[in-house]
């Protein structure tokens, strides 16, 4: 219901794609139908049994024909709320509207600020310093190269793989991007989610003495105000590309020239927080035409028709364009040749026919796998190096299973921030680094699936 509350006309039309089939079609025209036939009975002058009253000469009281309906109705809602009351679909609306009201509430007047009262900055370097997070949208690790997949992905990054650490047990929070970035991006996990004393990872920026850039190409509205706007809200210098004039046509390259811009920024300290449209659906529209690259049978388990070979080539595509965007952010870092990170990863991933030939796409209910495996991929300079010991320790750090609600200990870590709340036991570069049961959906331990 929260990414209900949050979509907007361009995501919704996306999804009616992907998923309004003709089964779907046919059981809402059905109960259209259904809806119409009742409302004759309870509504029109002439009953049904008046209609045919003269054949079968049958006398009832106009009364009996509200009663016996509305009375059927009525037994049966209060058996389906008894026996469904968990899956009772007006019941969990209102409950959910006023849950995300609520908490729509709390961060707009918390994370939208410039600086969190509940962050409190102990130290942080001077030193010059380029930071970079990029966040990608709908990114399975299960579809990189840099993977192990069998399709050439990552050209780009596989090129320069020697300079990147490649974490390959990190999972999302949740599958769906509002949720997943608002315990990603802030101080919320799974056992306090919606935090009410809580801050973001813009905000820590910030109060540690940073100036902050948040570069998207998401739309920054839905409905509301969506809650990765609210938390982008924080940052010093904000470039939405996508507005509400959103068109197919705009690629993330759209992002370069906002990004070399802030890197050339001669501010000393700078953090600049990109966020992908990435691999979102559609597929087919996250990448130039000429970028068109795979055309064949993927040859995969679950490629057996042509609507899943066309998906998973557009998906693979996407994943091969997006290779080159994550690319061209570090080789502008690089080439400025100061104390700089690129780290990347996803909000969540796609399952795009990989556990199933039915399943594409993202939902809580099923969560399979790839909708949380995402890829964690860390580039450092020469000069940050040589000040931090992580690619000494690449074996041991790579192969550790975490999950990203705790990032923003992992974030303040790689960027010698200290605050009251940092512990580096739930920082994945960390020597204290503590193994912690990976809880996901209703209280499921991810790693005993």
């Amino acid at each position: 219901m929260f990414v209900i509350f949050e979509t907007n006309n361009t995501e919704a039309s996306e999804f009616l794609y992907y998923y309004l089939d003709t089964y779907t079609l046919a059981l809402a025209m059905l109960m259209l139908l259904f809806i119409a036939v009742i409302s004759f009975f309870l509504f029109s002058k002439r009953s049904f049994f008046s209609v045919y009253q003269k054949p079968f000469q049958v006398q009832i009281r106009p009364i009996v024909l509200f009663v016996v309906p509305l009375a059927v109705i009525g037994l049966s809602v209060y058996f389906i709320n008894r026996t469904f009351a968990e899956e009772n679909i007006l019941y969990k609306s209102y409950n959910a509207y006023n849950e995300y009201k609520a908490t729509k509430k709390v961060l707009k007047g918390q994370l939208a600020k410039k600086s969190s009262e509940n962050l409190n900055i102990i130290s942080t370097s001077e030193n010059q310093q380029t930071y970079i997070v990029i966040i990608g949208e709908s990114t399975t690790r299960r579809h990189l190269q840099l993977y192990g997949y069998s399709r050439e992905t990552n050209p780009k990054l596989s090129a320069i793989k020697d300079n990147l650490l490649i974490f390959d047990s990190v999972i999302s929070p949740n599958v769906h991007t509002i949720l997943s970035l608002e315990k990603i991006c802030t101080l919320s996990n799974f056992k306090e989610p919606n935090k009410k004393k809580n801050g973001s990872i813009v905000q820590l920026a910030n109060q540690a003495g940073f100036k902050t850039y948040w570069i998207s190409n998401q739309r920054p509205v839905g409905i509301h105000e969506s809650i990765p706007t609210l938390i982008s809200g924080a940052a010093t210098v904000k470039n939405y590309v996508a507005t509400d004039n959103y068109s197919e046509s705009i690629y993330d390259e759209a992002l370069l020239p906002y990004i070399n811009k802030a890197i050339n920024d001669k501010e000393k300290k700078k953090v600049i927080f990109v966020h992908l449209i990435g691999t979102h659906s559609r597929y087919g529209y996250r990448y130039p035409k000429n970028k068109t690259y795979f055309k064949d049978n993927p040859n995969t388990t679950f490629s057996k028709t042509a609507n899943a070979v066309e998906t998973i080539n557009e998906y693979d595509n996407a994943v091969r364009y997006n290779d080159s965007i994550v690319n061209a952010v570090i080789k502008m870092t690089q080439r400025k040749e100061e104390n700089s990170y690129v780290l990347y990863f996803s909000d969540h991933g796609d399952d795009v026919f990989d556990t199933s030939q039915t399943f594409l796409g993202h939902n809580e209910f099923h969560g399979t796998k790839p909708m949380y495996e995402v890829p964690f991929i860390f580039w450092a300079s020469e000069s940050y190096k040589k000040n931090h010991s992580f690619f000494g320790r690449r074996e041991e750090i790579t192969t550790r299973k975490y999950n990203l609600e705790d990032f923003i200990h992992t974030f303040s870590h790689l960027s010698d921030i200290d605050f009251d709340k940092k512990d580096l036991s739930r920082s994945i570069f960390s020597k204290t680094f503590k193994s912690r049961p990976r809880i996901i959906k209703k209280g499921e331990d991810y790693d005993a699936r």
